[in-house]
């Protein structure tokens, strides 16, 4: 299987974040600093907010449809990244070079100096990510 593969793509929404959390199933403790009985999920903090099927991070961004798109650039954040060291890309790179590969957390339409702004239009965009969640990344 090629190594880029997805087994699940999702539409991705501006602002939420997608960074995979960990859910314990230990029932001794609810802190997964202090158990190795856990396992991620892309979603909120409760087995029941799990976005999509797969376990896995979301490795790949595909902009599919910009078109509509007032906003000048945006802003990807990677699972280690934070407000101040994201990359920003102008909407016309990410025109000519439509897919992104990063564990993702989180992505915004913003302006050039990273204000966060309106989309200003309906959008595609789409996460790429597989079934199982890695053991490295």
């Amino acid at each position: 299987m090629n190594e880029l593969s997805s087994t699940e793509i999702l539409t991705l929404e501006n602002g939420i974040s997608y960074a995979p959390v960990w859910i314990v199933t230990d029932k001794r403790t609810s802190d997964p600093e202090k158990t190795s009985l856990k396992y991620p999920q892309v979603g909120g903090p409760d087995a029941a907010d799990k976005i999509g099927n797969a376990n896995g991070p979301i490795y790949m961004i595909e902009f599919v449809d910009l078109s509509a798109v007032s906003a000048t650039h945006i802003k990807v954040l990677g699972i280690d990244n934070d407000e101040l060291n994201a990359p920003i890309y102008p909407i016309s790179y990410i025109l000519d070079n439509p897919k992104v590969y990063v564990w993702l957390d989180q992505f915004e339409f913003v302006d050039s100096l990273g204000n966060t702004v309106a989309a200003g239009g309906p959008f595609t965009i789409f996460g790429h990510r597989k079934r199982k969640y890695p053991i490295q990344f």
